[in-house]
């Protein structure tokens, strides 16, 4: 557990520019069966950089995009599967590969 924690507050640091200034830990049931809604296409998210609030938005390359699923109750929506990770930059994706794609257009 602590390993994960010291990695998440990396992630954060890299990301954000700044050093967490708490960590929560969020227990994530994930469900036995659930819906598929679709393929994302895009990501819109709010977060903080040098203080200020900054929008991002991310277009996911077609061979990248996760699905959408949803299961019964409240809050349980998740992105599954497809071909990105998180870095320092925010959402990346990648190619058959594992490669990253550089793609300006996908970011902020």
């Amino acid at each position: 557990m602590q390993r994960d924690l010291e990695r998440a507050a990396k992630l954060y640091r890299d990301f954000r520019e700044e050093r967490p200034r708490r960590a929560r830990v969020v227990r994530v049931t994930l469900p036995k069966v659930a819906m598929v809604m679709g393929h994302v296409r895009a990501i819109e998210y709010d977060t903080t950089h040098g203080g200020k609030v900054t929008l991002y938005k991310h277009r996911f390359a077609p061979g990248s995009r996760p699905m959408l699923v949803a299961a019964n109750g409240r809050g349980k929506l998740f992105l599954l599967g497809g071909r990105y990770h998180v870095t320092a930059r925010g959402i990346v994706d990648l190619n058959p590969r594992g490669r990253e794609i550089e793609d300006g257009r996908r970011r902020k």
